[in-house]
Parts: structure tokens; C-alpha cells; sequence
């Protein structure tokens, strides 16, 4: 038995390991407790975990949150559940069970430490897990306007509206519904009712065209509320579930976009593999004799060379409508601008050798 599958079947971080696997286990441990800071390198998880970083950080926060006992999940279930989830991530460079763990493990610091827990639940914590989970399960590496324009039968099935999301739904659900891997099973079925229907609200905000609605939501339906000395939200007041659901949404879109605020090493590598990716699209773009998409022709300047456009317009308006809301993030749009920096040295030194970068 390996010593993913010794921590996957339950054994306590916490219990001292006998035998030959001890330093095994203790490079896994060192990494995991890394899991509860913005520093976290999850490449390093990749390689302690044994190639399964998904598995082990999935149930290491589900431990760690007190979900297991709290919503009596099937333990045994759950594992098996984690591992298909996992296996169903296919290798792309960006798209992965990789980038999945990394959006958890943001998920879950979010959670600890960003102060959402005074307006959401308990219920809403499993959820907001659980979607940064499968957020991407079965992705093929391929953006929705592509699935769109080629008919693809995600498309189809979606009728447009934000095919892949729709499918990450769709085909984890039906993994939760196989018998062995239905962790779910002893949750009472309202309670199970509103899992879902969190999740997918969650897993469906994750469409960048969903961008700029939730942005603006955010400002006008949780910042005013929390700037109005008439309204008492931040003092225990009813939060309506609407709301709860705002702030998750938001919360997940700043975890699957979570390399912009990481070291610099981990945030270069991560953006490297998007550009591959993207190009990737672009190759079959081409072949299909498709126009091939913006940033996605690897002849051309790629998304390496736009990052400072796309924190200025698409990242950092919901960076500072989020931490104006929950100031304890900040250290989040910190990190952000550091990365900022980087990249406009870069596009600066870009333009002083003749070669501006490409726009939109």
C-alpha cells in the first residue's frame, strides 16, 4: 500500500508512522501543513502525494474542516469518490487535477482565514469544498466559446450556456450518484437538495462571462450593505441566502484564479502552462480551419505577454471589491501586485525593444 493510499484510508497525520514509509509520510505532513498559508507551493504537493495531489488535499481539508464527522459523510465513499474525481482530470498543462488542488487549498485558506465564515454556514463551507473539487472535472484542456462554435456536444447537451461548467456539474453528480461513491447518501435529502444546488451555483460562476455580473453584485449587494451603519449584517444580523451565495461565488472565481497571488516561481510556471494550453486550442483551431482565438496562436505574443492587461481590467476590480469587504485578504492583493510589477517591467522592456504588447 502506498503512502497516498495509508492517508487517503484515514490514517491521522497526527499518529506516529512505523516502518520504512515514515519519511514518506513526514515529507507528505511537511507539505500539508504548509496547506494552511498563501505560500503554499502545490507542485511540491504534486510530487509528495505521489502524482494525486487532488485526493490528498481534498481530504486532508475535508478532515481539517470537521465535515466528515459533522455531516456524517461516508468516509470510505468519499475516497473513492476523490480518487474518480481525480482520474477524471485529464493531462492537460493548465486544466488538471494540479490546478484543482491549488483552487481547494486557496478554497480553503479563504475559509479559515479571509473571514467569510461570519455570513455562510456550515453547509455552505462543505459546498463551497466540494465545488472547488469538481469545478473542473473531465475539462479538455478546450474554452467554452470553442465548444460553442464547433457544435461540440457539451454545447449541445448545455443548449450554449456555459458548456463546461455544465459538464463538471453534470459528470461529478453522476459519479456521486454510483453507490460507491455516494458519500452523500446518510445526508437527509433536503439537506442534500441544497448542496446541490449551491454547487452548481458555485461551479456555474466560474464562467469568466459570469465575471463582471458577480463583480458588480458583489459592490452593490455585500459592500453597501457592510458600509451602511443602518444595516446590521456584520453584527450577526440574518444574512439571506442569496447573499451566502455572492460571497461563495466570489470566493471561488478568486480561487480558481489563485496563481496570480502566489510566490513568483509558482505564478510564472502556472502562467506558462495557461499560454501552452491556450496555444494547444489554437493549434486545433487551425487545423479545423477555425479563426484561431485571441492569445491562442503560438506565432504570435501569447498570454505571457498580456497578464498586466488582464490584472488591470479583469482581476484586480474584484480583488478590491473583495478585500473592501473582508480586509483580512489583503495580504491576497498584495501578493497580486507584486506579480503585477513583474509582468509590467517586462511589457516595459517589451515596448522599449519595438514590440508592443498585443491587445485585444
Amino acid at each position: 500500500m502506498s503512502i497516498v493510499q495509508e492517508f487517503m484510508q484515514g490514517q491521522s497525520p497526527d499518529t506516529p508512522p512505523t516502518g520504512a514509509k515514515a519519511n514518506q509520510l513526514e515529507g507528505l505532513r511537511a507539505v500539508l501543513e504548509k496547506a494552511d498559508h498563501w505560500e503554499f507551493d502545490v507542485f511540491e504537493l504534486e510530487a509528495e502525494a505521489g502524482g494525486l495531489p487532488l485526493q490528498v488535499l481534498s481530504w486532508h481539508v475535508f478532515v481539517k474542516h470537521g465535515l466528515i464527522e459533522e455531516f456524517n459523510l461516508d468516509h470510505v465513499r468519499l475516497v473513492n469518490f476523490l480518487r474518480v474525481v481525480e482520474n477524471g482530470h485529464q493531462d492537460n498543462p493548465y486544466h488538471n487535477a494540479t490546478h484543482v488542488a491549488d483552487v481547494v487549498q486557496s478554497m480553503h485558506l479563504l475559509i479559515k482565514e479571509g473571514g467569510i465564515t461570519q455570513y455562510v454556514g456550515r453547509l455552505e463551507v462543505l459546498a463551497a469544498l466540494l465545488a472547488a473539487c469538481v469545478h473542473d472535472f473531465e475539462h479538455r484542456g478546450l474554452n467554452n466559446d470553442f465548444l460553442i462554435k464547433s457544435s461540440d456536444d457539451w454545447a449541445i447537451d448545455s443548449n450554449d450556456k456555459s458548456p463546461n461548467e455544465s459538464h463538471h456539474l453534470s459528470a461529478s453528480y453522476r459519479i456521486i450518484q454510483a453507490n460507491e461513491c455516494n458519500f452523500l447518501h446518510r445526508m437527509p435529502h433536503a439537506q442534500q437538495a441544497a448542496l446541490r444546488k449551491l454547487v452548481i451555483d458555485l461551479v456555474l460562476a466560474t464562467d469568466m462571462a459570469e465575471h463582471m455580473a458577480i463583480v458588480s453584485k458583489l459592490k452593490t449587494d455585500l459592500h453597501k450593505r457592510i458600509q451602511s451603519p443602518e444595516d446590521n449584517i456584520q453584527a450577526g444580523g440574518e444574512v439571506p441566502d442569496a447573499l451566502k451565495t455572492l460571497i461563495l461565488q466570489a470566493a471561488i472565481k478568486i480561487a480558481d484564479i489563485g496563481h496570480l497571488y502566489a510566490s513568483h516561481d509558482v505564478h510564472i510556471k502556472w502562467s506558462e502552462r495557461l499560454e501552452e494550453e491556450m496555444w494547444r486550442q489554437g493549434d486545433v483551431e487551425k487545423q479545423r480551419s477555425m479563426k484561431v482565438s485571441f492569445l491562442m496562436d503560438r506565432d504570435k505574443p501569447g498570454v505571457t505577454k498580456s497578464q498586466p492587461g488582464f490584472v488591470d481590467f479583469v482581476v484586480r476590480p474584484l480583488f478590491e471589491t473583495w478585500v473592501a469587504c473582508f480586509p483580512k485578504c489583503q495580504t491576497l492583493m498584495d501578493r497580486v501586485e507584486a506579480n503585477y510589477h513583474y509582468w509590467k517591467l517586462k511589457e516595459q522592456e517589451q515596448i522599449a525593444e519595438g514590440a508592443p504588447a498585443e491587445t485585444p
